[in-house]
């Protein structure tokens, strides 16, 4: 009789975190099978082709010695919900598998993952913590949110002006629009300081599971926040230092800087979920849109 462990990961690229989370995995189950995530989902998640290309990933994950089976992804999101549905249904069709856990490191809350419905429905016990958060990719190689664009990022910050830069943060992000930081992470809130340069603007969005708060600290906002039915030109603001504005979860938005200075606003995300898989991009300036696709950057 077995025990199957299942954990799921990008390993782009490996870290310490990952091979510590795969031990302990392995040492609580008889088999452990990991979910390596599509060069697809790597591109939604880092908005850029995957650092490095998923039989690579693979080829390097089943290399290792606690793992028994490597499974490439079929999902199209951020998520592993129908790869895992499939892996599950033929799980339960071996007559020697007795329990099957999902393991995962210390990056997300169990509630907080888009797994946790199909594993409910398996009954399918989700064991967490497996793998110090400090080792995860956002402050394993320099907190850079993506080490393919180490080089970028530091481009990015030299050009700030030093009253703009930070130097205490969870992660730093560089965008075509500008760059960002996390200042704090949490279950039901996440807090970013986003930097836009003149004459760009993200991309129109909405999110599912968050509202946004934002707070203009230098420069000036050009602001559309609307209902989904609503025309494009219904919603459009300015909003200038020390002012604000709401946005409520589920309509579309979106941040613009049409002036000649830098525009800095502090954006605190509230909600059940605050991942950044949680974000439907419908317009965007730089080619990212797809008529509109779940994304993973803003």
């Amino acid at each position: 009789m077995s025990c199957i462990a299942i954990t799921s990961m990008y390993a782009n690229p490996l870290h310490p975190g990952h091979i510590e989370c795969l031990e302990l995995s392995k040492e609580l189950a008889d088999e452990l099978i990991v979910i390596v995530n599509n060069d697809r989902q790597a591109k939604l998640k880092r908005g850029q082709e995957s650092f490095q290309d998923e039989t690579y990933r693979m080829c390097v994950v089943e290399a290792l010695k606690p793992v028994d089976r490597v499974v490439l992804s079929i999902d199209t999101d951020g998520s592993v919900v129908e790869t895992l549905r499939i892996l599950l249904n033929e799980l339960h069709a071996r007559k020697d598998v007795t329990e099957i856990i999902f393991t995962k490191g210390g990056d997300r809350f169990a509630s907080e993952i888009p797994e946790r419905a199909v594993l409910d429905e398996h009954r399918v016990k989700v064991v967490d913590g497996l793998g110090a958060k400090t080792h995860s990719s956002s402050s394993y190689v320099k907190r850079i949110a993506n080490p393919a664009e180490a080089v970028d990022v530091e481009r990015a910050v030299k050009n700030l002006p030093e009253s703009m830069r930070e130097q205490e943060y969870v992660e730093v992000g560089v965008r075509p629009w500008g760059m960002y930081y996390v200042m704090e992470d949490k279950p039901q809130f996440k807090v970013k300081k986003i930097i836009v340069m003149p004459n760009a603007r993200l991309s129109l969005q909405s999110h599912e599971h968050r509202s946004e708060h934002w707070v203009v600290v230098s420069g000036t906002a050009t602001v559309t926040i609307r209902e989904k039915s609503h025309p494009d030109h219904i919603g459009h603001s300015i909003l200038n230092e020390n002012e604000s504005c709401y946005v409520p979860k589920g309509h579309v938005h979106r941040l613009a800087n049409l002036h000649h200075k830098p525009l800095v606003i502090i954006e605190v995300q509230c909600g059940s979920y605050t991942g950044e898989d949680d974000i439907v991009r419908y317009e965007d300036d730089y080619a990212r849109a797809e008529s509109p696709v779940r994304v993973t950057e803003e």
